[in-house]
């Protein structure tokens, strides 16, 4: 009794219960961040950008769809461009996932994740990226022909399903904030699309992902 009553002890000193039930409901989030952050110190990309030869050997690029290079369109969710946008992304998966897995359960939130990634990554290739890449030397390469890396797409996928859970006047608040920081962010990268590194690519996919998790969410939740 008494080897157990310490055990019991030192487990509640070191992690509540409570703490440990709330940890124990986001599975998926925690497999995520912790997958990111290990393959983020392992490229050495918690330091800097990611490396150029990374970048083409993992990255998607939509060019790579009529190719067959399909397995792009899942390691490309598991790189960040580095820097600053590694501790970025580790942050917005921590609470979009976390949100989206703590109020609707782990399997939804895997479903939406991977559903609005792939999702949005297939609908800008094929019908943006791609015809867009035969009128424009610059929007081909910053569309159809520059590769990209990152879980944002199925984040804010996550984000815009979990708002369904929101009451309908916080939920219109949400809308507006949250979308209107990602038109800003979109009209910034196409008003400077010759800027070197211009995220405008990624910055379409954030705003075609989160009217797809809140049309996904009103489906799935109604």
């Amino acid at each position: 009794m008494f080897d157990v009553g310490c055990s019991t002890f030192v487990s509640d000193s070191v992690m509540p219960a409570s703490v440990r039930a709330f940890l124990k409901r986001l599975p998926f989030t925690i497999a995520m961040v912790l997958i990111v952050a290990a393959i983020g110190v392992a490229t050495a990309t918690h330091l800097d950008r990611l490396e150029p030869a990374l970048m083409k050997r993992f990255g998607f690029a939509p060019l790579h769809l009529p190719k067959g290079e399909w397995v792009r369109l899942f390691t490309s969710a598991f790189l960040t461009t580095g820097g600053w946008s590694f501790y970025r992304s580790l942050a917005m998966l921590a609470l979009c996932l976390g949100l989206c897995e703590y109020r609707v359960g782990t399997r939804r939130t895997i479903l939406v994740f991977w559903t609005v990634h792939l999702a949005t990554l297939a609908i800008v290739s094929v019908l943006l990226a791609i015809p867009l890449h035969h009128f424009d030397v610059v929007w081909r390469k910053l569309l159809a022909a520059e590769h990209d890396v990152g879980p944002s797409a199925g984040y804010y996928g996550c984000l815009g399903f979990v708002c369904q859970k929101w009451p309908d006047r916080q939920r219109r608040w949400l809308y507006a904030v949250i979308g209107g920081v990602l038109v800003a962010r979109l009209v910034w990268a196409a008003l400077s699309p010759r800027m070197q590194h211009a995220p405008l690519g990624a910055d379409i996919a954030h705003l075609l992902a989160f009217p797809l998790g809140i049309a996904l969410g009103r489906f799935v939740l109604k």
